[in-house]
């Protein structure tokens, strides 16, 4: 790590320190880390306070106490909140911190918290785990919940018991016990013991975009140019809105993949094109595009359609950013003819971006064939999920 990282470091944690220790001194300053929702332009719930709440978490990570239950709690109570509002999907580190730091305390009592974490959504159902809850001892913890009237009593024993009436327990104090070791081990208590990788996903939290460019770009120097390695640099830049860089970390992908892997050539070049459009580059976009059609499966309808629908969608999204007419019919052209005989055109938003792009070239044929796919798509989508399509 250079010296500049280092005192990077010393920075970013400066800040969630001294906001630690305010919440710490000042209970009535912690409104300042609740949950506040906030609408976006598109409709996407973001969180005002997230990122001073991240940080207090992170510097918890460093040092938490006995005494700090009470914000512990809090905290945890308000990542439940951010996620039942704004997280669909998905589960993060920062429920994970927040649920591993309560769990470290110990309090039977802090199960149901616990309880109402794990079933925020089918994510975190599967991802925060039953251990969270028994930390407080396994037995106390089932005389807890049998001797409650929670609504959820039942499925609670059923997920810590062999049954709901059974005394025997499929978890033991032992396995909670290397479980939150591990956890310790994945939330180390030290900055020192976190990895630059780490560093560069927790500035990014933060709201730290260069801090957070530069910790990712300093990982990936010091490891192997794998394709692993380039794709995380690439996927993190671009999430922090970096896209020159991630476009030229992409290129780089592409020319050490493996040609020989059926799709794999085409994948890297639809994320560079897909990268190259977000970087306002429509022309290199198509061009790679074109490229990537000469590596796409020959069946559209084997077990890559995914991958076409994908490939399809992306030369759609092209067609409104031509510079001209010309060129968006033509784009339009050689779009609905790749189009031809892929299934399942209810996923992907394939066919939005198809009807965005008739509409764009103002072709009323071609956008009365879209719609009329649309609706056998729709009657596709209910017949096979049993529900009724649903589009905005």
């Amino acid at each position: 790590m250079t010296a500049s990282a280092a005192d990077e470091q010393e920075r970013l944690l400066r800040g969630p320190r001294g906001d630690l220790e305010r919440a710490r001194r000042e209970p009535d300053s912690r409104h300042a880390l609740a949950f506040a929702a906030e609408r976006t332009d598109d409709g996407r719930v973001t969180d005002r306070n997230y990122a001073a709440r991240f940080g207090v978490l992170w510097a918890l990570q460093y040092d938490h106490r006995p005494q700090d239950l009470p914000l512990l709690r809090f905290l945890l109570r308000q990542q439940i909140a951010f996620y039942q509002e704004a997280v669909p999907w998905g589960l993060a580190p920062d429920l994970l911190l927040a649920g591993f730091l309560v769990a470290e305390q110990r309090q039977v009592e802090d199960l149901w918290l616990h309880w109402t974490a794990k079933n925020i959504s089918f994510d975190t159902a599967l991802g925060y785990r039953i251990h969270h809850l028994l930390t407080g001892g396994v037995t106390a913890a089932v005389e807890a919940v049998r001797a409650s009237e929670h609504p959820d009593r039942d499925r609670i024993l059923g997920d810590i018991t062999s049954d709901p009436g059974s005394a025997s327990t499929r978890c033991t104090d032992t396995a909670v016990d290397a479980w939150l070791d591990e956890q310790r081990v994945r939330f180390p208590s030290s900055p020192a013991d976190e990895s630059l990788k780490d560093w560069a996903h927790h500035a990014a939290r933060l709201g730290e975009r260069e801090a957070s460019r530069r910790f990712m770009t300093e990982w990936a120097a010091g490891e192997p140019r794998t394709g692993d390695v380039l794709n995380t640099l690439q996927f993190h830049l671009a999430q922090l809105g970096f896209l020159t860089e991630a476009v030229e970390v992409q290129r780089e992908a592409v020319g050490i993949g493996d040609a020989s892997w059926p799709g794999e050539r085409a994948g890297s070049l639809l994320t560079l094109a897909r990268l190259q459009r977000r970087a306002d580059d429509a022309s290199g976009a198509w061009g790679t595009l074109e490229e990537a059609a000469g590596h796409l499966p020959p069946d559209k309808q084997g077990m890559r359609q995914g991958l076409w629908r994908l490939f399809v969608k992306e030369c759609f999204l092209l067609v409104p950013l031509a510079p001209d007419d010309g060129t968006a019919r033509r784009r339009l052209t050689v779009s609905d003819r790749r189009l031809e005989g892929i299934p399942r055109l209810w996923m992907d938003g394939v066919l939005d971006a198809a009807l965005a792009a008739a509409e764009r070239v103002g072709d009323p044929q071609v956008l009365h064939r879209y719609r009329a796919l649309r609706q056998t798509a729709d009657a596709e989508y209910e017949r096979e999920t049993g529900r009724p399509a649903q589009r905005t």
